[in-house]
């Protein structure tokens, strides 16, 4: 490419880091925390593109591939539904026991032990609004990544592409074949674990409109983590291309990794198989595109890209839109359940399969109790729910809880005496 074209990659490069950086400056200054949406990126990377002159390759490069992504935030709302509607198995407790067989407890619980001072609650200190904004950008480094890769070596932007549709296929299939309490729910909500802060959920305090907000909740996605497995696949995928300029990345990675211990919302477990399924899909890519004669996976400065026909973009256009109109149809259907039908899909709906089948085990948890008796309220089934409110109420610790459990069994009793 002439050296103009060179030239004008790296401006566009720079206005979008500095974009992205003054962003950022701005939310700690006003104390806006936020998750940062997508569409913020991808109107940075249009930007970019635009300053280029290069929008409809933009188009055809990214646009079914962006399109997939918002699928993804679909599929994860419409996975918790059909596991609640199904009455799937839900996993609480096999993933602690791997934690303290591993370190004698569960990470989460040693860190905010030592390092979180919950009295600081809702302002806490530097060292967790910063980790906040980790938290929040894991999602969105991956798509600046890509456009790092797509402005400097083209050649491997397919690459990104396959490995990611792998990672994100598999992920959301790992969500619904293992679906797994993470360790704030498993503490807050069970006392399955000491009680945890989850400080990032306190100080968030700003929402900015996107296109798949409320599409894609799904409280019980925690294995395997893509919290990690995203940006240790950008990791492998940057060493490739970079080797140690890359650095700076992984220290990003282990960042956002050590995050979402500390936050509660991820088990190192969980952790492990999320970077575990990076490594698969980097490989399975790598190896599939190696197979394919014509395509080449060269890592040198993308300069030199085939002419491009506007002819060519039809394609990609309409594919896109299929999937981007899937997608956000999915979501609205979602977003739908959701709001019509809370009830269903909220705390007590999915099946937490260790509960019943070691009923005994718990018969002294207040919480665990309490769930088992909303489960069968949820479901009509009074009869069974009323001897475990039966036994919160003995167990009650204090006038709030026993409260609780007393409506619950007035409800429950109430009802079956009007049907008598």
């Amino acid at each position: 490419m002439p050296e103009t074209g060179s030239t004008s990659r790296r401006l566009s490069f720079v206005i979008v880091a500095l974009a992205l950086a003054l962003f950022l400056i701005l939310l700690f200054i006003f104390q806006r925390y936020v998750f940062v949406p997508k569409i913020i990126i991808l109107l940075l990377i249009v930007l970019g593109a635009a300053l280029m002159r290069r929008l409809p390759v933009l188009i055809k490069d990214w646009f079914v591939f962006i399109s997939f992504v918002y699928l993804f935030d679909s599929l994860r709302g419409s996975i918790y539904i059909l596991t609640c509607r199904l009455g799937l198995p839900v996993h609480a407790t096999y993933v602690i026991g791997i934690e303290k067989a591993l370190f004698g407890q569960v990470p989460s619980t040693l860190l905010q032990a030592r390092l979180l001072d919950p009295s600081k609650a809702p302002e806490f200190t530097w060292l967790e609004r910063v980790l906040t904004a980790f938290h929040g950008s894991h999602f969105l480094a991956f798509l600046l990544i890509g456009f790092i890769i797509w402005l400097y070596k083209s050649g491997s932007f397919r690459l990104f592409r396959t490995s990611y549709y792998l990672l994100i296929f598999l992920g959301v299939l790992g969500y619904l074949l293992v679906p797994t309490v993470p360790p704030w729910m498993a503490a807050n909500d069970f006392g399955l674990i000491p009680s945890l802060t989850r400080f990032n959920g306190i100080i968030f305090n700003f929402a900015i409109p996107d296109l798949s907000t409320g599409f894609d909740t799904n409280p019980i996605a925690a294995m395997p983590s893509l919290h990690a497995a995203f940006p240790l696949l950008s990791s492998l995928l940057l060493w490739r291309l970079y080797r140690w300029k890359a650095l700076a990345f992984y220290v990003y990675t282990a960042v956002v990794l050590f995050t979402i211990v500390y936050t509660g919302d991820h088990y190192v477990t969980d952790i492990l198989a999320g970077c575990l399924l990076a490594v698969v899909c980097y490989v399975l890519a790598l190896r599939y595109l190696k197979s394919r004669p014509g395509i080449g996976l060269e890592t040198t400065t993308g300069g030199k890209r085939p002419r491009f026909d506007s002819g060519s973009l039809a394609k990609p256009l309409l594919q896109g839109l299929a999937v981007l109109l899937l997608g956000v149809s999915i979501g609205a259907v979602n977003k739908v359940q959701f709001t019509l039908n809370s009830s269903s899909y909220g705390l007590n709906a999915p099946r937490y399969a260790d509960f019943f089948k070691h009923e005994e085990t718990y018969r002294t948890n207040y919480k665990v109790q309490d769930y088992l008796g909303s489960h069968f309220q949820l479901k009509r089934e009074y009869a069974k729910a009323i001897p475990y409110f039966e036994r919160c109420l003995s167990l009650a610790a204090d006038a709030s809880e026993r409260s609780e459990a007393q409506y619950h069994l007035n409800y429950c009793r109430g009802f079956l005496d009007r049907k008598d």
